[in-house]
Parts: C-alpha cells; sequence; structure tokens
C-alpha cells in the first residue's frame, strides 16, 4: 500500500478550483503548526528540556530530534527567539497572516544587536508591511529601516565593501570564471544596469534573427539562444566594445535613476553641511520645513513609525543606497535624481494621451520595482505600461490609472478580462472575472474606495476576498 500515491490520486481528480483552496488551507494549516512548533522549541528551551538526553544546548536536543543540519536547528531557535520577542509576531504567523519566509526575516532582525532596541517601535509597521507586500518589497523595507536604524553600521560595511572590493577572472576546466564583490550600492547598479542593457540588445538580435528566418511564423518558433546563452554573449560583448573604444576614459554614463524623498535629501545636505543648520541668531533649524526645532531623522520616526513606508534612498531596481553615494552622484551629475515628496508620491509629469510615453511613461514607472502581476519577478525596466482600467473604456493616461506588467501579463489580462482597481492602502489589486481579488494566502482582504460610477461592485469585491478567507481559515 502507497499512501502517498493514492494521495496524489485523490489531487488530481479534484477540479482546478478545488486544488487551489485545497494548496490555500494546507499552506495556512502549515503556518498554524510552524507557529506552534516555533513556541514549543522556545519553550523547551527555557526549560533547558534537552539535558533530559544529555544535550548541552538546543541546538544539539533539536539535531537529534529532528535529525536536521546545525544550520536549520539554528534557523529554528531564531524564529522561536523572535516570536517571543517580537510582540504581534507569533499571533500573525498562527493566523496565517504571514509565512515562515517573512518571520525569517523577523528572526534576522532580530539578531542584529545594533537595530534591535528599535523593533518594538517598528514591529507593528513592520508586521503590516509583511502581510501586505510581497516578499521582495517587505525584505526592501527591511533593508530601508535597518539602514536608517543603523547608520553607523551601514556607512561602516559600505566602506568596508569600497576598501576590500575585489574581481577575478580566471581560466576554469576550458571556461571563464568572473567574480567581483565590493562597491558601493551605485556602482553596483550602474555595472548591473550596463548588463541588463546589453542583455536585451542581445534579446532584440535573436528576435530579428527569428524574424528574418520564419517570417509570419516566427512566433511559433524558439529563440535561436536560450536566456543565459544571452547574458553570457552580453558580458563577451561588454569586454569587446570596451577593448575597441578609441578612447576608455569617454565610454558614456549608463541612466541609473535614484528614488529619494524630500526628508532624506534634506538630511543628506545638512550632514554634508551644504545647507545653513541654524537661523541668522543662531537657532536650529530643520533644512526643509525651515522649522526652528532640530530634526533628528530618526527619532521623528520613532514618533511616527508609518513614516517609514515613505522613505526612499534607493535606484529604481531597488538598490538601497547610502547617503554619501548619493550625494557623490548628485555632486557629479551623472545621475538623474527624482526627488518625492514626504507622502511618497510622484508628481503625475504627463499629458493625457493614448499610450504611455515620454514623462508618462517614466512618471508611472519611477516608484515601481518589477511586473506588478502577483508572484511575477521580472524587473519594471523590461515590462510594459499599461492602463489599469482600459483608455478603450474612457479612462484617462496617468499614473493613477497605469500598471507595471510584462508583455506576458499584460496579454493575460486582456485575454482573461482581469480589471484592476487601487485600494485604500494605494496598492493596486487584480480582480479575477469571477470577482475575485488575486491574495496571498492569508492576507486581510482590502478596502477599496467609494466609486460613485460602480458603488455596488466594490462592496461587493471585499465582501467576497472576506468571505473566501473566512472560509480558507474554517477549513
Amino acid at each position: 500500500m502507497n499512501m502517498f500515491n493514492d494521495l496524489r490520486e485523490a489531487l488530481n481528480k479534484l477540479p482546478d478550483g478545488a486544488l487551489d483552496n485545497r494548496i490555500r488551507q494546507i499552506a495556512l494549516q502549515r503556518r498554524q503548526l510552524d507557529a506552534e512548533f516555533a513556541a514549543a522549541i522556545r519553550v523547551a528551551d527555557r526549560r533547558q528540556l534537552g539535558a533530559l538526553d544529555g544535550h548541552r544546548t538546543i541546538n544539539s536536543y533539536l539535531r537529534a530530534t529532528l535529525n536536521c543540519s546545525n544550520t536549520r536547528a539554528s534557523r529554528l531557535r531564531s524564529q522561536a527567539q523572535a516570536v517571543d520577542d517580537i510582540d504581534g509576531l507569533g499571533n500573525a504567523w498562527l493566523t496565517g497572516r504571514i509565512g515562515t519566509s517573512q518571520v525569517t526575516r523577523f528572526a534576522v532582525l532580530n539578531n542584529n544587536r545594533r537595530v534591535r532596541d528599535r523593533l518594538p517601535e517598528f514591529a507593528p509597521l513592520l508586521l503590516d508591511n509583511a502581510e501586505q507586500l510581497s516578499y521582495s518589497e517587505f525584505s526592501q523595507c527591511v533593508d530601508r529601516f535597518v539602514a536608517h536604524a543603523d547608520q553607523d553600521g551601514a556607512h561602516d560595511a559600505r566602506d568596508d565593501a569600497i576598501k576590500h572590493g575585489d574581481a577575478h577572472i580566471a581560466h576554469v576546466g576550458g571556461m571563464i570564471d568572473i567574480t567581483a564583490h565590493g562597491g558601493d550600492g551605485l556602482t553596483t547598479q550602474e555595472l548591473i544596469t550596463i548588463h541588463q542593457r546589453f542583455t536585451q540588445a542581445e534579446y532584440h538580435t535573436d528576435l530579428e534573427t527569428r524574424r528574418a528566418q520564419h517570417g509570419d511564423t516566427a512566433e511559433q518558433h524558439p529563440l535561436p539562444r536560450t536566456t543565459a546563452q544571452r547574458r553570457f554573449d552580453a558580458l563577451v560583448t561588454i569586454f569587446k566594445r570596451a577593448a575597441g573604444a578609441e578612447n576608455l576614459g569617454s565610454t558614456s554614463d549608463p541612466l541609473v535613476n535614484i528614488v529619494i524623498d524630500a526628508n532624506t535629501w534634506a538630511q543628506i545636505l545638512t550632514a554634508s553641511g551644504l545647507t545653513p543648520t541654524t537661523t541668522l541668531d543662531g537657532r536650529p533649524v530643520d533644512p526643509f520645513t525651515g522649522l526652528t526645532q532640530p530634526n533628528d531623522l530618526l527619532n521623528e520616526l520613532t514618533r511616527s513609525p508609518k513614516s517609514l513606508t515613505n522613505l526612499h534612498c534607493q535606484t529604481t531596481s531597488g538598490v538601497v543606497l547610502h547617503p554619501h553615494d548619493v550625494l557623490r552622484a548628485a555632486l557629479a551629475g551623472h545621475i538623474r535624481r527624482v526627488i518625492i515628496d514626504t507622502a511618497g508620491v510622484t508628481i503625475n509629469m504627463g499629458r493625457r494621451r493614448r499610450l504611455f510615453d515620454g514623462p508618462a511613461r517614466e512618471a508611472a514607472r519611477i516608484l515601481i520595482l518589477r511586473c506588478e502581476h502577483p508572484g511575477c519577478e521580472l524587473p519594471a525596466d523590461h515590462c510594459d505600461i499599461d492602463h489599469a482600467n482600459e483608455w478603450a473604456n474612457g479612462r484617462q493616461t496617468n499614473q493613477h490609472n497605469s500598471r507595471i506588467r510584462c508583455s506576458t501579463h499584460n496579454t493575460d489580462k486582456t485575454k482573461h478580462q482581469w480589471q484592476s482597481k487601487r485600494a485604500t492602502n494605494g496598492r493596486t489589486y487584480t480582480i479575477r472575472t469571477n470577482g475575485t481579488i488575486m491574495l496571498p494566502i492569508g492576507t486581510t482582504p482590502p478596502t477599496f474606495p467609494h466609486d460613485p460610477d460602480h458603488p455596488d461592485d466594490i462592496d461587493h469585491l471585499t465582501k467576497l476576498a472576506r468571505q473566501r478567507t473566512a472560509a480558507l481559515r474554517a477549513a
């Protein structure tokens, strides 16, 4: 008797909708068990339960009991410690609102002695972000928190990376091996941008080659090279172009956008001595607001933790930058800066028109890092700018009615007649034709603003999402 095969056959007989519901139910149940497991490990650690069998530490007890690696045992103990230390973390895990990946990120934060004392104040905001944001977006929010809470540590790490930067090109078994580490975030992003642009050029070359070979049936045939092959060939092209340049010092600089909020920008200018910090009579003054009060950014955030989500000091692809590198870029004039206001809103730079291009395209893309379809990680630079609600239906071409989607999901949106709606939290959600919202498991359904043109639609969407979530948790 093979119980696993029987289980697999039973699942195979489920229709698509029922299988999707079952996966979500299992995931919620697993989160509940994982949270209980962490709580049990913490209690066992406090009781020194492992001493019953002669184990000196909880790690050795876990290795023996679970037959797991030391890395796994350490991770479990860190998660248990974080759940015990961070108020609300265990409950969010137990109720299924966040998963193990998010808890592990909190555990790493909790182990960072330089920021641990700030966690009680910022935990509610970080927990909300962990639930509402995709994991990659949440991870960037955590990086932003660490950068501001541990400015000295971030500065030391940056300087160390620059000082000890290294690169090697070696011949290994008939192949080339290139490794590099170090440098600041801005230099890293410049190198990545260069390689991405050359890789994109190789992709367009493959498209032209396929079109020349197969004509109207080109899309039915695969491209001549794989994605990995194009990345390698792009690197070769970069080296060859550099070797053939008449003047290696006159290469054009790649375009890298730096997104920075006004408050952080003011702090950078003040710290560098480029703006006055006192009035004529010597009273302290905030360089941005002009208020005669000393303004420490971190203390301000502590008083209002919700401000954390409005902090930006990064490239448009999400690389968090140290303020020194932003200042260097600004003074050198080689980087285009995009200054956003304290509410994190990009000014609408576009005119009303049919297609997203020029300033309207830039405004729509500037704060989006990747395809907005749930689970898609394609960088925004390779995505399309499209209307959340179709232009053909009388909607405007501006940032509020824009979505960033890769070409595949842009096509799927039209094919499946998906709609998009912006919730009161500022995020845009994709709506299936049956009225349900595409949401990760356990996520609290969003609240949509009142739509005077379609008042019943919004209430119906929210009601459907809440009913589905309640049914999954009760199953």
